[in-house]
């Protein structure tokens, strides 16, 4: 018997006592019960995120429209939301996949394993759905802090080029990385299972916590605290040159408060995104398959 076949052997071993723990361990079947109810939790989630998310974008395309200035930031959260709803119907549809238990075999079977049950298809989008945001945060940033330099210099055209940037570069983060570091082995979709070396794995991750979690988070932070900032400055110099009494001064204050509250609630929504994909990331390249 060769190395290679003592390897085999031992692994297929160790596979089998595996099994036969799972199926006698309690705390192994409450874990596989949870992961089931999960399973259809996420798919009620996706149907109601993709309800909600339709008649949002539904609601975004009308008023654009009817609209008689057409201004880009329209247009950055109809992006927004067309990736949000995505999102939910991609997630919906990869958990739907899962759970019809589906034998994995031939092309037909590395199809959906490489674009669905490795969740490929629904990375894309949330990665596109980030950069976005942080598209959002800076012309936002650019329009209150620095508006006589966005009126001359930002063009609609570069929001556009930002709106489609968003979806490739959604789709080149985590396609070719599932192509590289995915098969399928005895009807089991193993994502993120093969490297090249440990290097690599590494390298990939680190790199995906920068750009998809620091960077943002950096982003989101500096842009939001000069805009608060800005907006209060505004605020104070209109209640100092108002002269119809302290019910304005009241008006500006409240209307303080709001701009700030908006702001954090922006701010607290984006970092949730950031903190869901950096766990969601962690938890695909922990190297587990994904089952049918």
């Amino acid at each position: 018997m060769t190395t290679s076949d003592r390897i085999r052997t031992n692994n297929n071993t160790i596979l089998d006592v595996t099994k036969t723990a799972v199926l006698f361990d309690p705390t192994w079947q409450l874990a596989i019960t949870i992961e089931f109810y999960f399973r259809y939790a996420i798919i009620a989630i996706g149907v109601f995120g993709t309800t909600a998310n339709a008649l949002v974008l539904y609601s975004l395309i009308e008023y654009h429209l009817r609209e008689s200035k057409k201004r880009a930031i329209n247009l950055l959260m109809i992006n927004q939301n067309l990736l949000d709803l995505s999102t939910c119907v991609l997630l919906t549809v990869t958990f739907l996949i899962r759970v019809s238990n589906i034998h994995l075999t031939g092309a037909l079977g590395y199809f959906l394993c490489t674009i669905w049950l490795s969740e490929n298809a629904s990375n894309s989008t949330m990665y596109a759905s980030v950069i976005n945001l942080m598209t959002v945060t800076i012309e936002r940033y650019l329009k209150v802090v620095h508006p006589f330099w966005s009126k001359r210099n930002l063009k609609r055209w570069m929001i556009h080029a930002a709106m489609v940037f968003a979806w490739i570069c959604g789709i080149l983060t985590t396609a070719p990385v599932v192509f590289v570091s995915t098969i399928v082995k005895d009807g089991i979709c193993l994502s993120y299972f093969v490297w090249e070396s440990d290097v690599v794995r590494q390298s990939i991750h680190v790199w995906n916590v920068i750009s998809y979690f620091f960077l943002p988070v950096i982003v989101f932070v500096y842009c939001y605290g000069r805009i608060v900032v800005v907006m209060r400055r505004q605020i104070r110099v209109m209640a100092a040159h108002n002269a119809e009494g302290s019910s304005q001064v009241n008006a500006a204050q409240i209307q303080s408060k709001r701009v700030k509250w908006n702001i954090v609630k922006t701010m607290t929504f984006d970092l949730a995104v950031l903190i869901n994909i950096h766990l969601h990331w962690r938890k695909m390249t922990n190297n587990e398959p994904s089952r049918r």
